[in-house]
This record gives structure tokens, sequence and C-alpha cells, in this order.
């Protein structure tokens, strides 16, 4: 029954997770100012985590004056930053599956700061994710370097290496602290740390409607601290690898979202690089 209900809460997480870029998307459509929109995002949830989580071991006070948790906070605010200015220029779908190849640049990360070795498995992954990665972009054509979709792609290519970072970085802090102390101190540090970055919406008057609102919510209770919660939840009774699955349930949620939300265009090169990228990420995520 344990197991279950593990396996229960981990898939529950992916779909929530995967909600996450078509709602952003939705959310800048209606000219949300997008540091404004990823503040307003951290600062419900950082609150939520503080009010209703605090005594359920989410926050340790003791981890505000650690180095570390700041340095993953800062790195971690840098990518929400680039991910939603990023969101405004290229499409739902693209931004899903690149963010998604954070988890093939993990194994590469781990090799150089904590020399962990990449088995054959990985690396195939990897190699697979990345040809993925190159056909999603280009759709089978040549780039148009001044393209504004271009230059969104780099921007959430930057966002998956510092998730990549924020993992490799924070394992450490996790083995000795535990997962949801770290979790809540980092959720808190990046709310805090990327106050300063809506000074850059000061020549972008907000438009927060009822619906702006609905969209902002909702990812600060489902799409952060719930499926974060679920996550944790699930790990508490099913194996990382079990756990693992989650990688691929968050981007075939977040594409097909995409696809039908937005009409996002799918061509057999970048559909091929769809398929591509989620078996890479199976790779990597299942490897030993």
């Amino acid at each position: 029954m344990l197991q279950r209900d593990g396996l229960t809460a981990t898939l529950l997480a992916g779909v929530l997770f995967g909600t996450s870029v078509p709602v952003i998307k939705l959310g800048l459509d209606l000219n949300i100012p997008p540091e404004l929109f990823v503040e307003l995002r951290f600062a419900i949830a950082s609150g939520l985590i503080l009010l209703l989580l605090r005594g359920k071991g989410w926050v340790k006070w003791e981890l505000f004056k650690s180095r570390a948790i700041w340095t993953v906070g800062l790195i971690n605010a840098a990518g929400y930053v680039t991910q939603f200015q990023g969101q405004v220029l290229t499409t739902s779908s693209n931004a899903a599956l690149i963010i998604s190849t954070a988890a093939l640049m993990i194994p590469i990360l781990s090799l150089v700061y904590v020399k962990e070795k990449m088995g054959g498995r990985k690396i195939a992954g990897v190699v697979t994710g990345f040809i993925g990665t190159t056909l999603v972009v280009t759709r089978g054509q040549p780039l148009l370097l001044g393209s504004s979709e271009l230059a969104g792609d780099i921007l959430i290519l930057a966002t998956a290496v510092t998730i990549a970072l924020v993992f490799v970085l924070s394992k450490r802090i996790v083995e000795r602290r535990g997962g949801r102390p770290v979790t809540g101190a980092l959720l808190v540090t990046t709310s805090l740390l990327l106050l300063p970055t809506t000074l850059l919406d000061l020549g972008h008057p907000p438009n927060l409607t009822m619906t702006a609102w609905f969209y902002i919510s909702y990812l600060a209770v489902f799409a952060t601290v719930g499926a974060y919660y679920y996550f944790m939840k699930g790990l508490e009774t099913v194996s990382p690898t079990v756990s693992s699955i989650i990688l691929p349930i968050e981007v075939i949620v977040a594409v097909v979202l995409s696809v039908l939300l937005f009409n996002d265009p799918f061509n057999l090169y970048s559909g091929t690089g769809a398929v591509l990228i989620i078996a890479g990420v199976v790779l990597v995520s299942t490897a030993a």
C-alpha cells in the first residue's frame, strides 16, 4: 500500500511539474511582466512553506546561514529569470523539451564536480537527447541567428544548465540536511534573490487581471509547493530509480498541453527530436 501511495504521489508530482511551462506561457501571453511573474510565484510559494509546512520539517532556520544554500539559490533564481524571459520568445513545447535536457547535463556535471562515472547507458542517453535537442531547435531548417525564437531557445538552454547545476550542487547538502528543509530553504532564498530583478520590469506596467492572478496562484500552489510536496512524499516509499519516472512524465505532460493549448508547430524533425529527448531522459534517469 505504501509503495502504491508513493508511486501515486510521484506520478502526481510529475503531472504538476509538467503543467508549469504551459501555464507560464499562458501568463506571459497576458503580458504579465516576466520578472514580476516569477517573483510572485516564489513569494507566494515561500509564504505557504513558512505558514503551512514549517512544522513538518520544511524549514530549518540554520540553513539560511549556509553560504552553499544561498549560492544554489542564486543559481536557481538566475535560471528562472532566463526561463521566463526565454518563454516570452520561444514556444511552450520548445521550452519544455529543452528544459528537460537538464537531466542529460546532470551526469556530465556530476563527472566534473564529484567525479561520478558515466556508464554506457548514461552516455547513450546524453548523446541521444542532445541529437533530439538539435532537431527540436532547428526543425530541420538552417538556423536564423537573428531570430527571436532562437534567442528564446538559448535562454531556455541556459535554464537547463542552471537546473542541472542546482541538482548537482545541492545533492551533498540534501544528503547532510534532508530533502524537505533544503527544498524549503531553496524556495525561500530564490524568492528573496528574485526580488531585485523586478526592477527590470519598470518599463513594463503590470496587467494583473483575475486570470493573471489565477495563473500566478496555480504556479505557486500546485506547480511549486504541491509538486515538491508530492515528490518528497513519493521519495519516502519508492526507490530513486522509480522516482526518476517523474522526468519523462513531466516533459510529456508539458509538450502535450503545449500542443493542445497553443498549436505549437511540429514537423517530422521536431517530432523525432521530441522522441529522442524523451528517450535520452529515460535512459539517463533509469541508469544505475
